[in-house]
């Protein structure tokens, strides 16, 4: 069996607990930008253990949602909160519990070698500064990265360079993962890197949403699946 099929299974296996309070819950949230309303009257609620899946097509405010979900920018109305903080009041705390993957390729500094790359993503996640060491440790070897670690950003495959986007995004550990299309340049290997990780949150009592275009699909198993329509979220 493949590895990718092996985390699949895995990832399906991770227990549902439905009956757990949620992690992470947003209640009447609403968002304009000008006069065009991009989120309208959203609420979700992720318990620890699942995988949520998003999707709509380009522009629909998908990425306007994930940024209000991990805090960077705040609805007009309604409220958020993860694990009983607000990220607003609670705000260091709130950052500390939440890893973002953006869109595309960017957030990497060219002449920096990915070993210096994680130690600042450590740094800028507020990772206490005696930590650093062994949080970067433990996410070159989650995601594979040994091989060039000590190598140049702009010397990275388009491929190398999203498994260390992604371990940048996560060294952490937060418990919300919020990815925003991780599989860019992802091959069969880092897409089942990219799963065994999750498992491994969820397993942890961590939760995760992936955000991608409509008409996509990642060989996981979601336990939930949501579209953004016209600014309403939809349970497929």
């Amino acid at each position: 069996m493949s590895r990718l099929a092996t985390v699949t299974l895995l990832v399906a296996g991770v227990a549902n607990k439905r009956a757990e309070p949620a992690l992470l819950g947003l209640d009447g949230v609403t968002k304009r930008w000008g006069p065009r309303t991009v989120l309208d009257d959203v609420t979700l609620h992720i318990r620890p253990g699942e995988l949520v899946w998003l999707e709509g097509d380009n522009g629909v405010g998908k990425t306007t949602l994930l940024r209000i979900v991990i805090g960077m920018i705040h609805p007009d109305t309604g409220s958020v909160s993860l694990d009983g903080l607000h990220p607003e009041h609670d705000r260091r705390e709130y950052l500390r519990r939440v890893g973002f993957l953006s869109a595309g390729d960017r957030a990497l500094y060219p002449r920096l070698n990915a070993r210096r790359q994680l130690r600042f993503a450590a740094s800028l996640a507020l990772v206490p500064r005696p930590e650093q060491e062994a949080a970067v440790a433990h996410v070159i070897d989650a995601f594979g990265l040994e091989e060039f670690a000590d190598r140049r950003a702009d010397r990275l495959s388009t491929g190398q360079r999203q498994r260390l986007r992604l371990a940048m995004s996560l060294v952490h550990r937060p418990s919300i993962v919020v990815l925003d299309e991780p599989t860019n340049s992802l091959d069969r290997d880092g897409l089942a890197i990219l799963g065994a990780y999750l498992l491994d949150v969820r397993q942890g009592g961590g939760a995760a949403v992936w955000a991608a275009p409509s008409g996509t699909h990642a060989d996981l198993h979601f336990d939930r699946a949501f579209s953004l329509e016209n600014g309403k979220l939809l349970r497929r």
